[in-house]
């Protein structure tokens, strides 16, 4: 899960403390409470960053660290309007995210004996993040119609395209999440190991500043060398 250096302050092969390093490729998503504003699919995302790790009892351990997070996503939205009796007006729009973090998780980590050459770990805690950046692209239609009595007449289409939009102001700057993983390690020879793990980071907060509520999500693998 990590590349990481370690100081051993016991004997035995798994040493009290690590500390490393973690890269995190990631896909991402938004879940919101407003069915006419919704997930657009996954964008795939990035997080890397240093890892500690305490052993407080056999296979127990408090891991934390401090990571810089790259949460994307995609939206799509339809708005119907009234101008008034007559004229009204109808906007799809689609929206696509791109949040920074720094992030901070603390999470109890459960790992196995040895297996052959195999230690099977799970995970488990929550992740406390602090907003550094908010970029966002949205693109859409417009559409202009005009009805009397049962006719319909369309006035016309107008679209918009905006990339790379500061949108920090509408994001709010703590996320709260839930974190779970879980993996093995592999021992290649000594004290190095080949780490694989699954993530899946579920936000509980609301990430935008807004009457319409928008959780975070993730799904990730972690890969690493742990020495």
């Amino acid at each position: 899960m990590f590349i990481s250096s370690q100081l051993t302050f016991a004997q035995g092969s798994d040493p009290v403390f690590h500390f490393g390093l973690k890269v995190l490729p990631n896909l991402g998503w938004i879940k919101t409470d407003d069915t006419s504003v919704k997930s657009d699919g996954s964008k795939l995302g990035f997080a890397y960053g240093l890892v500690t790790e305490f052993r407080f009892a056999d296979n127990y351990a408090f891991a934390t660290g401090l990571d810089v997070t790259y949460r994307n996503a995609k939206l799509k939205g339809e708005e119907n309007s009234i101008i008034n009796d007559s004229i009204s007006t109808k906007t799809i729009s689609k929206a696509s995210m791109k949040l920074q973090y720094i992030e901070i998780p603390l999470t109890l980590k459960l790992k196995t004996n040895e297996i052959g050459y195999f230690r099977y770990f799970l995970q488990i805690g929550v992740a406390p993040a602090f907003k550094i950046r908010a970029r966002g692209d949205v693109k859409g239609t417009t559409a202009t119609t005009k009805t009397v009595g049962t006719t319909t007449t369309d006035l016309g289409t107008e679209t918009f395209d905006e990339e790379n939009v500061d949108i920090k102001d509408d994001i709010n700057n703590l996320n709260v999440s839930m974190v779970v993983s879980g993996g093995v390690e592999y021992n290649l020879s000594g004290n190095t190991n080949l780490v694989l793990g699954l993530v899946f980071n579920n936000g509980f907060s609301d990430i935008a500043d807004g009457d319409l509520k928008q959780k975070s999500n993730f799904f990730g693998l972690s890969i690493g060398v742990l020495f």
